[in-house]
């Protein structure tokens, strides 16, 4: 009874896990079809590799998901992806609340099931539908399921001239960007009024010709409409080209549980009795390229008459900041589209690497992803990145193994997939043609950034940030989403990296609450929170409450003995015009006094400069002016010196027991906390004097080594320098501005903090204490070989290293406004004697 019991507990998994192999949408994504909000993609994410990777560690931090990560990547295939979703017009007196006018009808739907059927093996767990919530499991099924959606939407004169993806090809100049419907692309007005069933807009299909060559009969397929422009599903955006995801993660199943099947296993029992048919497919082909390119010689050789298949279909993204819909250039041949390419060419060579990179290690699916698609380093070897797949793919596929298995794949394919015709024989000239056609595009159309300009135009430090937000409502949302969006993704919000807090400019209030994760911050800042805020800006009272806050946030770290992480940054977004009162000032004093290492930045839509110098540390590089236009599509250009300035605040070392009220007698003894660095970066750190200003002949920094990893570390100080390292020049002090010392596999660099501040007057007077912690690597290392399991490395070959701290203290910032004072009366002087 008990195995009866488990066997069919088994099979009802089984069966679950298949329903997106079914020809009806999975029950579990039907949400995503029905609900308003969940239709309207602008309510969901950007579909960028950045959110991706969000969402996947959101579901591998599950405590009730507890796979590895072949497991994850098949059933993440199972849960999510359900290719090949079609809106089919109803008819014109059909109106049934019982059906849902979508299904899984398109030629990708067949391929992918027989993918989930056959070719990658399937275990019998299943992930539940409160694994992730609605609006992050529509975006991971969007972000994953390869769909065509070529209705109406009414901007088809517009949408070819949107953020053309050439401009990612490149070093980026954002200046030629030059576009209309940068954030959205769909009429809202209409797109509120729609029913569930998610029309775009009414049309006639009778109207519509896709198919025009049998007869002059129109065929069903003509429902898609005839936007010239039709909307891709399925892509994200990264810095390498767009990305068909769904690609990459099959091609990675393919290649964790990598096996040969025959392919009268996948021809539905048909006979395929061609002596020059390869009799199997390895399972790296069929999911990635060869799957693609069957695909593409299938329909345009039985449907269209072709023996030349047509590869590669260009598009563009709808903005050039939060991506969310990727249109294609054209209508015609898009079976194998550009982003396809890319991920099936990514997706082959991750499954390729994933045995070898799992050799030993607990490695994650989010940290494969994250590290070959990073700007260094790659999957344990530099040149195992998305900047070198064109390369990669030389070393890895043969055009004779590549013909040989879409051959044999296509073959199998037809007895699986409804086509207008039936294969008397004749594939072998149009698959050749594909393969031959498929590398030609690669060659000569792919030119995505190569590894040489990402390495000269990335930098080699990562920041880590807790951002605040302060956002003046007057902003049009079009106009400041994007420049949010593209802060986020430069400080780079995630679980290892920075913090992004949403304030009014109006009070102060919080409106998002602090989140590592780049996906729930663009849940919850939509159009209609953004238009929900309070008007006008009140600098007076916003400072009383960010100071309350923020003092706050210093007696919780007393609480939980923090040392150090990450830099402190309030950045407002400001329209409208401010006053600066007395009290706005006194609270701003109060404020960089008592949270000292806080930095406050100002970016306004005019110069308010005038009003502003008084409220910073640093006049010259803490207030800007932005000129956003009203799309927001020029964000990069008006803010990138923002950005300069968040990047020049260096991550904190504190006394954990000053608190908020820097009691003198609190010194710190001996504390510590670890941090991590990748092979050839560089992480900055500051030290506010408010922490080092009295002197102590035992006050010192210790950087201990606390593991082996690639290379040396090599430790840097500064007064003057803020990201000191050993090709920083000096500032004319009058002495070394710069000292550094070399830490080998082991031991450790002490730095002198005993008297730092001699001969200054007050605390405010003392300038910041800089340090750096850099890899060194030698420049013929390609490969990593180090294993970090620690919760905290982003990537396992992190070198892992111990900051200590010994008898900081506590100083108050209030001898500030004694130097103030004298200061303004020095400068009267000077000016009117």
């Amino acid at each position: 009874m008990f195995w009866l019991v488990m066997l069919m507990s088994a099979a009802t998994s089984c069966v679950h896990a298949q329903l997106t192999a079914q020809t009806s949408v999975a029950p579990d994504l039907r949400e995503c079809y029905t609900d308003t909000m969940l239709i309207n993609r602008n309510n969901l994410p950007p579909t960028s590799m950045s959110v991706l990777i969000d969402i996947i560690t959101k579901i591998e931090d599950n405590p009730n998901v507890n796979m590895d990560l072949r497991q994850l990547v098949v059933i993440l295939l199972q849960t999510y992806r359900q290719d090949g979703i079609e809106y089919h017009q109803p008819g014109a007196n059909i109106v049934s609340s019982s059906v849902l006018p979508f299904a899984p009808t398109s030629h990708s739907f067949y391929r992918n099931k027989l993918l989930l059927t056959k070719i990658i093996p399937g275990n019998l767990q299943v992930l539940s539908n409160n694994t992730i919530n609605s609006t992050l499991k529509c975006a991971l099924h969007n972000m994953i399921s390869t769909t065509i959606d070529a209705r109406i939407r009414g901007n088809e004169n517009t949408c070819n001239t949107l953020a053309q993806y050439r401009d990612l090809r490149t070093i980026r100049d954002v200046s030629r960007h030059a576009m209309k419907d940068d954030v959205e692309i769909l009429d809202l007005s209409k797109l509120n009024s729609a029913d569930k069933n998610g029309q775009m807009r009414q049309f006639n299909p009778k109207d519509d010709i896709e198919y025009t060559d049998l007869n002059g009969v129109k065929s069903e397929r003509q429902l898609l409409g005839e936007s010239q422009c039709p909307i891709l599903g399925g892509v994200v955006n990264t810095p390498w080209g767009a990305v068909s995801a769904g690609n990459v993660l099959a091609g990675i199943a393919g290649g964790a549980q990598f096996q040969t099947i025959p392919i009268l296993e996948l021809a539905k029992g048909s006979i395929i009795d061609d002596p020059n048919i390869q009799q199997f497919v390895t399972s790296t082909y069929p999911t990635t390229l060869a799957g693609d390119l069957a695909e593409a010689v299938l329909i345009q050789n039985i449907e269209r008459g072709s023996t030349s298949i047509s590869i590669g279909a260009a598009g563009n993204w709808n903005s050039t900041q939060a991506q969310r819909y990727y249109m294609l250039s054209s209508r015609t041949n898009i079976e194998i589209s550009d982003p396809e390419i890319r991920g099936g060419m990514d997706g082959f060579i991750l499954g390729n690497l994933v045995n070898s990179a799992l050799q030993g290690s607990s490695l994650k699916l989010s940290q494969l992803l994250d590290m070959y698609y990073s700007a260094r380093n790659g999957v344990f070897d530099s040149t195992r990145r998305a900047c070198n797949r064109r390369n990669l793919i030389q070393e890895l596929v043969t055009n004779t193994n590549l013909v040989a298995e879409t051959y044999a794949f296509a073959a199998a394919l037809d007895t699986n997939i409804p086509l207008r015709g039936t294969i008397i024989g004749g594939l072998e000239q149009p698959v050749n043609s594909a393969v031959t056609n498929f590398q030609s595009y690669v060659s000569n159309n792919l030119n995505d950034l190569s590894c040489f300009s990402t390495d000269i135009s990335s930098n080699n430090y990562r920041l880590k940030t807790n951002l605040y937000l302060v956002v003046d409502s007057s902003w049009q949302y079009q106009t400041i989403y994007p420049a949010i969006s593209f802060i986020l993704d430069n400080i780079e919000v995630g679980k290892f990296g920075s913090s992004v807090t949403l304030l009014s400019a109006f009070d102060g209030n919080v409106i998002i609450n602090k989140t590592f994760s780049l996906a729930d911050f663009h849940i919850e800042y939509t159009m209609a929170r953004h238009q929900s805020l309070l008007g006008g800006v009140n600098l007076e009272t916003a400072l009383t409450n960010i100071r309350i806050m923020m003092q706050s946030e210093l007696e919780n770290e007393r609480t939980a003995n923090y040392v150090g992480g990450n830099s402190t940054v309030i950045l407002f977004l400001l329209s409208s015009s401010v006053q600066n009162t007395q009290l706005t000032w006194e609270q701003a004093r109060i404020l960089n006094e008592t949270v000292p290492d806080l930095r406050m930045l100002y970016a306004t839509a005019t110069n308010q400069y005038d009003n502003l110098w008084t409220l910073v540390r640093d006049v010259h590089n803490d207030i800007r002016t932005i000129s956003l236009n009203s799309d927001g599509n020029n964000a990069a250009t008006a803010m990138n010196p923002v950005l300069a300035s968040i990047e020049q605040v260096g991550r904190r070392i504190v006394n954990p027991l000053c608190g908020s009220t820097y009691n003198s007698e609190s010194i710190s003894g001996t504390r510590q906390f670890d941090d991590y660095v990748e092979p050839g970066s560089v992480n900055y750190y500051s030290i506010s004097p408010n922490y080092f200003y009295g002197g102590n002949g035992n006050r010192r920094v210790r950087i201990v080594r606390t593991n082996a990893g690639m290379g040396s570390l090599v430790v840097c100080y500064s007064r003057f320098v803020t990201q000191p390292s050993q090709n920083s020049t000096t500032t004319g002090q009058g002495e070394s501005d710069v000292i550094c010392q070399t830490l080998a596999s082991t031991g450790n660099v002490e730095i002198d903090l005993q008297n730092p501040c001699d001969g200054l007057w007050t605390v405010g007077s003392c300038p910041f204490f800089y340090i750096s912690v850099s890899s060194l690597v030698p420049a013929t290392t390609t490969t990593f070989t180090s294993i970090c399991t620690d919760n905290a490395c982003r990537f396992p070959y992190n070198i892992r290293y111990q900051v200590q701290i010994n008898d900081f203290g506590c100083y108050s910032g209030c001898g500030r406004v004694g130097f103030s004072i004298v200061l303004l009366i020095f400068t009267y002087l000077l000016n009117y004697f």
